[in-house]
């Protein structure tokens, strides 16, 4: 049997126009070969979300968006979508608008609850819209950028300080003070050249030192005891002298001296003989006399001794 043209153009278009249909209802999101059931979710704004957008559980896509609409108060989206019939939703899901990739596409997250009982066709889903990746970028470049700005500004403030300071004058005293530094550190770097060649003339000299150094400590070391028994008799003897009669000894030196100053003190006054023979003129005047004339005496005795004296022998002279 023969088909015609007629039939096979015929069979041709009515194939077409069900695949054009099928096609726009599924980018409708509606799908005829499966099975599902309708939910709806109000959110306050829905950028980026798009009919036949997926509907996804865990990553896995579940549904599709097949319906947005305004809120009679015109303040809220109502979006209606599909999900399959073998997901059972629990109530106290949230169906969370989220970026399916980095172009801004987006999708419903469906974030289950541990809720037991489940919601029903044509339920109405809790919402929520995850921030975008764009806004995301600017609240987290909004620091930076302040920050960024902010140091912008305090470096064109140091640089006009920097050329406030910066005047020729400033540069010639910054040139001359380098200049200065660099014959420092020549000068340091000759005295540190001096210093090795004094060292190296002098090691057998600071070996000797040394060597003496060693010796004084190893005698310390060595004497250690008799040093420590010296120091034992000092702490006897500053001991022995603190436990000492000290003070009464001062005490009854100071009681002599007040009797000597006293005796002194009438000495001076004329007082007893002593004082007498001191301070009275006359009587050393008359002493001085009688002892002038004792020795006159004395001398015309030893030239004159017969005027006084005389005697015999036998015992036989005559007495004047």
């Amino acid at each position: 049997m023969k088909i015609s043209n007629e039939t096979k153009i015929g069979a041709l278009t009515t194939l077409a126009v069900v695949l054009l249909i099928i096609g726009y209802n599924f980018l409708q999101g509606r799908d005829f070969f499966t099975s599902s059931n309708i939910f709806y979710a109000k959110y306050k704004f829905v950028d980026g979300l798009a009919l036949s957008n997926p509907i996804k559980l865990r990553g896995m896509n579940v549904g599709r968006v097949t319906e947005m609409s305004l809120d009679k108060d015109k303040e809220t989206v109502i979006v209606k979508f599909t999900v399959r019939k073998d997901i059972e939703i629990p109530k106290g899901t949230v169906a969370k608008i989220i970026s399916a990739d980095l172009l801004g596409s987006k999708a419903i997250d469906l974030n289950f609850s541990q809720n037991a009982e489940l919601h029903e066709n044509t339920d109405t889903l809790l919402s929520v819209v995850q921030e975008s990746l764009t806004s995301s970028v600017r609240a987290e470049m909004l620091p930076v950028k302040q920050k960024a700005e902010n140091l912008l500004s305090s470096i064109d403030s140091v640089m006009t300080i920097v050329r406030s300071v910066l005047n020729p004058d400033t540069r010639k005293s910054l040139i001359s003070s380098v200049n200065n530094i660099q014959s420092t550190l020549e000068k340091l770097d000759q005295s540190t050249g001096q210093l090795n060649n004094l060292i190296d003339n002098n090691v057998g000299r600071l070996d000797r030192i040394f060597q003496n150094v060693e010796s004084i400590t190893l005698n310390l070391k060595n004497n250690e005891k008799t040093i420590s028994t010296i120091l034992a008799n000092a702490s006897s003897f500053s001991d022995s002298l603190q436990q000492s009669h000290i003070k009464e000894v001062i005490n009854d030196a100071a009681i002599n001296l007040a009797q000597v100053k006293l005796l002194l003190e009438r000495i001076h006054s004329g007082q007893g003989t002593l004082g007498m023979l001191i301070n009275d003129e006359q009587l050393y005047r008359n002493l001085e006399k009688s002892s002038k004339n004792l020795d006159l005496l004395i001398e015309d005795i030893k030239l004159h001794p017969k005027r006084y004296v005389e005697f015999s022998i036998l015992g036989g002279g005559k007495k004047k």
